[in-house]
């Protein structure tokens, strides 16, 4: 299964849920972005691709950029479609694989974020590659790319590869990690309460393990400029430039 069909058959129907406190966490990311200096100066445009329910996405509209919304899958881009409008922001929202960023060249954005571990979705570091050629042909010259992604450099055997994620009173979330070379099989393992009874739900997809320093090579050799790297919310983010 891919990272779609386990959105749609699985993981899309409890995200939010997972995610916990969304306002608190778009509060979070625009401090972030405040932070780093990533405030518009104008009404630039930025492209939120993978953008989920729209955590990232609303902290772009509320820092003042005009904000794409990308995501393939259609349940969260119709909660994030409701969040917007509880926060009155106007999203433009686009139901569409992030491979789809070329389609948006000609509207010269400013800034691409693509957090989460939404790179980690893509097939291989192949297409990785691919995906980060075309941000670079995407975006304004000295435009900007936000990347986030989860640190596996260490693999996780035994015991140590099953991780809590979340439970209630009526769900527990077990996340279960299998490293296989250059890829990792995410076993997302549900316990749901109904009618006093427990059901079991699982559903499992590919992640491409990817290192820092592979990233910051792809990146760079595309000819992207490294401004800096940091650790935000448990995730390697790297800020680099088109030059």
């Amino acid at each position: 299964m891919n990272a779609k069909e386990h959105y749609a058959n699985q993981l899309g129907n409890f995200y939010s849920w997972m995610l916990s406190d969304w306002k608190t966490k778009e509060s979070e990311f625009r401090e972030f972005l405040i932070s780093k200096s990533l405030a518009p100066k104008k009404k630039n445009l930025a492209i939120d691709l993978g953008a989920g329910n729209g955590i990232q996405t609303l902290a772009l509209s509320k820092l003042g950029y005009q904000v794409i919304a990308v995501d393939f899958n259609q349940q969260l881009l119709s909660e994030l479609k409701e969040n917007a409008k509880l926060e009155n922001q106007s999203i433009q929202i686009v139901e569409a694989d992030i491979l789809s960023v070329s389609q948006f060249r000609l509207e010269h954005p400013s800034l691409l974020v693509c957090c989460g571990d939404t790179l980690l979705h893509l097939s291989s570091k192949e297409e990785i590659e691919e995906f980060l050629k075309s941000c670079f042909d995407c975006l304004n010259q000295n435009g900007d790319l936000l990347l986030s992604f989860r640190d596996y450099s260490i693999t996780l055997e035994g015991d140590s590869r099953f991780i809590p994620v979340k439970s209630d009173s009526s769900r527990i979330l077990t996340c279960i990690l299998d490293f296989e070379g250059d890829r990792i099989r995410v076993t997302d393992q549900l316990l749901e309460k109904q009618n006093d009874v427990w059901k079991l739900s699982i559903s499992s997809y590919f992640k491409v393990r990817l290192l820092k320093e592979e990233c910051l090579v792809i990146l760079e050799t595309i000819g992207f400029q490294i401004e800096w790297v940091d650790f935000y919310q448990r995730m390697i983010t790297i800020l680099a430039k088109k030059k």
